[in-house]
C-alpha cells in the first residue's frame, strides 16, 4: 500500500523535484507507521524512483536535461522492439472520453503489451514510471493532440507507426530543455 500511494504521489507532481521525503510525514500522510514508509522508499529508490542519498535520507527525483535524453531514448528503443514483434491491428476505443495525453500513454502501453515480451513490457514500464513527472507537463511544451492522431493515423503500418514514435521521441529529446524548465516551473507552483 505505502509503494503505490508514494507511486502515486511520485507520477502526480505531489512529491515536488528535489524534496527531502521525511519518513515520519510521509507515515502521518499515509495513515501508516514509519516501516512500511521506509521499506516502500527503499524499494522506489532501487527502482530509481526516488534518490537514496547515503546519511542525508530520500529525496524526490530531480531531473536535468541528459537524464531526460537518456530515458527518451531508451522508450523509443523499447517502443520500436515492440514494433519488430507485432503492432499490426490498432488498439480497443477507450470506453470513456480520455484526454489526449492519457490517451497516447494508453496507446504506447498497447503497443508494447502487444509485443507479448514480459521483460520488454516491464523495462518499458519501468522507464514509463521514471518518465511520469515528465510526461505530466508535455502538454506544456507539445502539442500531444496533434501528436496522438498522428500515432493513430498510422497504426496500420508498422513502418509509418516506427517513424511517428521515432520522431515523436525525437522532438523529446531535442526540446529536454524545456520539458526540465517546464517541471520545475510545475513543482514551484505545486509547492506554494
Amino acid at each position: 500500500m505505502a509503494v503505490e500511494a508514494l507511486r502515486s504521489q511520485l507520477r502526480s507532481g505531489r512529491l515536488v523535484s528535489g524534496e527531502p521525503l521525511t519518513i515520519t510525514e510521509l507515515a502521518h500522510d499515509l495513515g501508516l507507521s514509519a516501516t512500511p514508509v521506509r521499506e516502500a522508499l527503499s524499494r522506489l529508490a532501487g527502482e530509481r524512483l526516488i534518490e537514496d542519498r547515503r546519511g542525508r535520507g530520500y529525496f524526490a527525483p530531480r531531473f536535468d536535461v541528459s537524464d531526460l535524453v537518456e530515458l527518451y531514448g531508451l522508450r523509443r528503443l523499447y517502443l520500436a522492439e515492440a514494433l519488430i514483434a507485432d503492432g499490426a491491428e490498432p488498439p480497443p476505443e477507450p470506453d470513456e472520453p480520455t484526454p489526449p495525453a492519457a490517451r497516447l500513454g494508453q496507446v504506447l502501453d498497447w503497443i508494447v503489451a502487444r509485443a507479448g515480451n514480459r521483460a520488454l513490457f516491464d523495462a518499458y514500464r519501468q522507464v514509463g514510471e521514471r518518465l511520469a513527472p515528465s510526461v505530466r507537463i508535455e502538454g506544456k511544451v507539445f502539442s500531444v493532440e496533434d501528436e496522438l492522431d498522428a500515432v493513430e493515423e498510422s497504426l496500420g503500418d508498422r513502418t509509418r507507426l516506427a517513424t511517428t514514435l521515432g520522431d515523436l521521441h525525437e522532438a523529446r529529446r531535442l526540446r529536454a530543455a524545456d520539458l526540465v524548465r517546464a517541471m520545475r516551473a510545475h513543482a514551484n507552483i505545486a509547492s506554494l
